[in-house]
């Protein structure tokens, strides 16, 4: 059982004060433990109710997690309320310790499609993307130092699981790292609504990294210099742009159905 006083503690990961300190997020849903569990994140402990044992999904995943070795804790409706994100839980979460990635790390999977993020700060936006780039098998995600918290619960929770399926970089200097990318030989790829060309009058082969800014401002003026490729969605109806994360997922389907 846990005492009120860790019940406490874990609701502070709600914070991203409260996740930096102890360096663990949480996770909620059958879907986000399950995901997390078939990983190879380190998770400290799923926490759940004894009415969400009795849903046939949820008992498959703390089957597979004590098979794994994690702990199990089975705790009061009233306390997961206190640790929980939603008003509405499923009745499991999860502890996860954050794992950080590299460049270099990056580097040695050899990607071919990146997807990086520039001032992102919507957390639904944020974990729409993400779940999006998982879709298409982009290879990896770099973001910006000013996005939304990657482990925050709303962007956690957006991502489906896709948050535990490919390597998410965070906090970069992003001017820098596609400067690296040019260097091995990626084209850099912006929206840009003005002086952007239709995506299907460009080639595009190679290694390719789309870059994605936020809908109020779109993509900074400094990477805009560094753009291979400018390209735009026709709009041909009345609304003044599209949603980010759709955006996203229009260029991402185009590019690798042509890649």
């Amino acid at each position: 059982m846990l005492s009120r006083e860790k019940v406490n503690k874990i609701a502070q990961l709600k914070t991203k004060k409260g996740r930096k300190k102890q360096g663990k997020f949480l996770i909620e849903g059958a879907r986000s433990c399950e995901e997390a569990v078939k990983s190879a994140w380190e998770i400290e402990s799923l926490i759940y109710t004894y009415k969400a044992e009795e849903n046939p999904r949820i008992k498959q995943v703390l089957s597979n997690a004590e098979g794994r070795g994690i702990e199990l804790i089975q705790i009061k409706q009233n306390l997961l309320e206190k640790i929980s994100d939603t008003v509405t839980s499923q009745g499991i979460v999860g502890l996860v310790k954050i794992k950080e990635f590299t460049q270099e790390s990056l580097f040695q999977r050899k990607p071919e499609l990146l997807l990086a993020l520039d001032s992102i700060k919507d957390p639904g936006n944020m974990g729409t993307l993400i779940r999006t780039a998982d879709a298409f098998g982009v290879d990896g995600i770099i973001l910006s130092e000013d996005c939304v918290d990657l482990f925050n619960p709303k962007v956690v929770r957006s991502t489906m699981g896709s948050i535990f399926h490919l390597p998410i970089l965070r906090d970069f200097d992003l001017r820098n790292f596609l400067l690296d990318l040019k260097k091995v030989d990626f084209k850099i790829v912006l929206t840009e609504l003005r002086d952007g060309k239709e995506l299907e009058s460009l080639d595009l082969p190679g290694k390719i990294c789309l870059v994605m800014g936020s809908e109020p401002e779109g993509v900074s003026k400094n990477l805009l210099k560094l753009a291979d490729h400018l390209i735009k969605i026709p709009i041909p109806g009345k609304a003044e742009s599209l949603n980010v994360a759709v955006a996203c997922g229009i260029l991402l389907h185009e590019i690798t159905e042509r890649r």
